[in-house]
């Protein structure tokens, strides 16, 4: 479920600097908190109009991209992994896109984009937040299935709820902020997908042992393969590799006006086929019994 560009060109850069990293006191904290300057950076850059400062402001968050790669991988290898360093890096990461969209929404304020047929219906600003909003649910969305599949599959059990009550439950009075907000984003993921407002003491998942042994059957299956494709290709780092590569092509505004409407009916119609595949687990698995 990974970003190609993260498996195949990030990871191996991050992977490089990573080994340089070890022989100094540096921190993955540190690295994820330098993300949003380079974002920042980015999003300056865009506000201007001409090829050259696009591509600058591409190389500028794609170095953004690379660093929340090594941030990740730096904890592991220094056994520094922690929630709150979690909690601080999905932080850092809507911070990164909120700073880009921010030069993005400013330079079609400056120089705005051709009328076309969307005119009658939405503004500029219409379709940026589309674009962002289908961005977020990307992300949002991805995060999730992501660890209701891999904990399935690793661990035969499905563990979106077991994972967001412990951390509720770690919670206190000097939790950080970042720990409070990553609570947050898990329950907006509960709610959207359970459909309930999360409950520590009754809140189950939807996801029934009948389910998780006909969907651990169906582990290197061709459907679940592509549903591994999909989401690949579907997540927050796809999206943002995506931006990346129109504001490279100087096309962002096409680039946004595909999102606000293709990317919208792309990311609704890999969340339903999710639905249906994650629903229809158990009538598969007696259709394979009889």
């Amino acid at each position: 479920m990974e970003d190609p560009l993260n498996r195949y060109y990030r990871y191996p850069i991050a992977r490089w600097i990573v080994r340089a990293l070890m022989r100094t006191p540096v921190t993955p904290n540190q690295v994820t908190l330098v993300q949003p300057l380079f974002a920042a950076l980015a999003g300056y850059l865009v506000t201007f109009d001409d090829p050259r400062h696009l591509a600058a402001g591409a190389l500028a968050f794609e170095l953004r991209s690379i660093l929340d790669c090594v941030d990740g991988a730096l904890a592991r290898a220094k056994r520094m992994a922690s929630p709150a360093g979690h909690a601080i890096d999905a932080l850092a990461d809507w911070l990164g896109v909120t700073f880009l969209y921010a030069g993005i929404f400013w330079h079609f304020h400056l120089h705005p984009p051709p009328e076309g047929p969307w005119s009658a219906v939405l503004s500029t600003n219409g379709i940026l937040l589309l674009a962002l909003l289908q961005g977020a649910l990307r992300s949002f969305s991805s995060d999730y299935f992501k660890l209701k599949y891999c904990s399935i599959f690793e661990r035969g059990t499905d563990e979106t709820v077991d994972v967001l009550r412990s951390k509720i439950q770690a919670l206190g009075p000097s939790s950080s902020f970042f720990a409070h907000a990553d609570v947050f984003i898990g329950r907006m993921g509960h709610l959207a997908f359970e459909h309930e407002w999360f409950d520590p003491e009754r809140s189950r998942s939807s996801t029934g042992a009948d389910q998780v042994k006909q969907l651990i059957r169906e582990e290197t299956s061709p459907l679940t393969r592509l549903i591994g494709a999909l989401w690949a290709i579907s997540n927050g780092d796809a999206f943002l590799s995506l931006v990346v590569l129109t504001l490279l092509a100087d096309q962002l505004w096409l680039g946004q006006v595909f999102f606000a409407t293709g990317g919208v009916v792309w990311i609704v119609a890999v969340i339903v086929l999710n639905g249906w595949f994650l629903r229809g687990a158990s009538r598969r698995g007696k259709l394979a019994v009889a």
